[in-house]
């Protein structure tokens, strides 16, 4: 299986290079291919994907209701292009989770969702079709402090139901010939706004609140998942992903969680989100910023957990967000990722989708949780390319450079040798290590290519990102890659290297 998603990860490069140079006819959408698979294979196919945070699910004040333009760019994100979706199926992503605030756009008692935003959605799902990928598209915010078009409680249980049969029936019949790469959800951490057991309750012993709560949302998803099925099409035997109480751990192993009935068979994906180690991931208060033995316990008891309901019992599991925030400590962030999807990577009814909302500095001393951009979505740029390197990894038995666009022509200039000097960071955690190279230009000049060599008795290389490796001797040879040869006057370069094993506090790297 890993030479296949190899395989095709490189068609995917390909074609990301032919849209850029030579702008390539769009591929129509397979929307007749059925969905005649089932849940397990989809998940085992959805490999890794990526979340276009804080975008279509971006919502605006309630006295502006209903919207007659889309809120898409409302929350300071640039509108979404095919070239944005063309990159990440480029770096290896084979899934993306669009998030949708449905509710703020939708008139009348019978919330209907007018065509331009209909029509929008429907533009980026293709985006995503085009590129031969997974797509899941639910219902986001509809539920949060701002306004709230459902409410997990019996008081607000009938104008609920209401909202989930419409949208899910307009949803459903706009889609319903799309083939099985298109996956509904049917809401997003459902949960008591503003409750002092909001975003947590003790799953052994939940309170009355949340138990009428857990209640609602087994009704609430039933009535998703019977109003998709009643549109008929590809709807009837089409993948849905249905969450708990909050999409928590928590909210999916109380007792009085349930999977809905489907009058199709063997189509449900448990829908959960997992933001872990919780102090080292998102927290905004008593956190850490290490990723080391003293917190992996959390992620090892998150799959036990998952695998002792459900993964075991053939119900296959989409963690649909998961990021670790920047707090300025990559390399804690890379051995986060490489053991969390080395972890996930166990099971092969697993699908783990990157939570990204493009915001990148943290402002607040690293206490900030909520900065997740992996890819700038203006200049196409992989801010973290080392992170997406050790997800992929896990994926298809690789670890290639991720891919930029390519830069724009400079007129050529004589390369500066003088000021130019690379330092380096040694991460070690017993069993294997990384070397952070920075080469720096501190000259008056721009470089156009640089050369790093590393002794070979200092580090054995067995991965690295945004350069090539070569051998010459006792040494590795390390060069850019096209998109970052170039170091203007002032600037860097950043590139990593990593292997298995011990390694010593100090590695010979020269720069020429």
């Amino acid at each position: 299986m890993h030479h296949v998603k190899t395989i095709k990860r490189l068609l995917l490069l390909v074609l990301c290079f032919i849209i850029v140079v030579t702008a390539a006819s769009v591929k129509t959408p397979n929307v007749a291919s059925g969905t005649n698979r089932t849940a397990t294979q989809v998940v085992s196919d959805m490999t890794v994907g990526w979340n276009i945070g804080n975008s279509l699910d971006s919502y605006g004040q309630k006295a502006n209701f209903p919207y007659t333009t889309s809120n898409e760019t409302y929350w300071g994100n640039p509108k979404t292009t095919k070239a944005l979706i063309d990159a990440v199926a480029a770096a290896g992503f084979n899934t993306v989770r669009i998030p949708v605030s449905w509710g703020q756009y939708t008139t009348g008692s019978d919330y209907q969702i007018p065509a331009f935003f209909m029509n929008r959605v429907h533009e980026v799902v293709d985006y995503c079709i085009e590129n031969d990928m997974y797509v899941i598209l639910n219902t986001h915010h509809d539920i949060n402090a701002n306004y709230c078009f459902y409410v997990p409680n019996n008081a607000n249980k009938s104008r609920s139901e209401a909202y989930f049969k419409s949208v899910w029936t307009q949803i459903g019949n706009e889609f319903k010939d799309y083939d099985y790469h298109l996956i509904f959800e049917t809401m997003n951490e459902p949960r008591l706004i503003g409750h002092s057991e909001e975003w947590w309750f003790p799953r052994n012993n939940p309170s009355s609140d949340i138990k009428e709560a857990v209640a609602c949302i087994n009704d609430y998803n039933q009535v998703a998942l019977d109003a998709i099925r009643a549109t008929g099409g590809n709807n009837a035997t089409r993948c849905v992903m249905v969450p708990g109480y909050d999409a928590s751990i928590e909210g999916c192993m109380t007792d009085t969680f349930a999977m809905p009935k489907d009058s199709a068979s063997d189509r449900l994906i448990l829908s959960v989100h997992a933001y872990i180690p919780y102090h080292f991931a998102i927290a905004s208060d008593n956190y850490t910023t290490r990723f080391d033995d003293s917190n992996k316990g959390e992620i090892d008891s998150f799959f036990n957990d998952l695998n002792s309901k459900f993964l075991s019992k053939n119900i296959p599991v989409v963690v649909g967000e998961t990021s670790a925030t920047n707090r300025n400590n990559r390399a804690d962030r890379v051995k986060w990722a490489d053991y969390y999807w080395g972890a996930a990577a166990k099971y092969s009814n697993v699908a783990m989708i990157l939570w990204d909302n493009n915001i990148y500095d943290n402002n607040s001393a690293g206490s900030d949780g909520e900065c997740h951009r992996y890819i700038d979505r203006s200049t196409l740029q992989w801010t973290v390319p080392e992170i997406i390197s050790a997800i992929m990894k896990h994926v298809d038995g690789t670890s290639a450079p991720i891919p930029q666009p390519t830069p724009v022509a400079v007129p050529a200039q004589k390369p500066a040798v003088d000021g130019v000097k690379a330092e380096y960071t040694i991460n070690n955690w017993g069993s294997g290590y990384q070397v952070l190279i920075k080469v720096k230009n501190d000259s008056s000049s721009r470089v156009n290519t640089w050369t790093v060599k590393v002794n070979k008795k200092d580090v054995k290389i067995d991965s690295s990102w945004c350069v090539n490796i070569a051998e010459e001797g006792n040494y590795y040879v390390i060069t850019p890659m096209s998109w970052n040869s170039s170091i203007e006057p002032g600037g860097s370069v950043d590139f990593g290297i990593q292997g298995n094993g011990s390694i010593g506090s100090t590695v010979e790297v020269t720069v020429q």
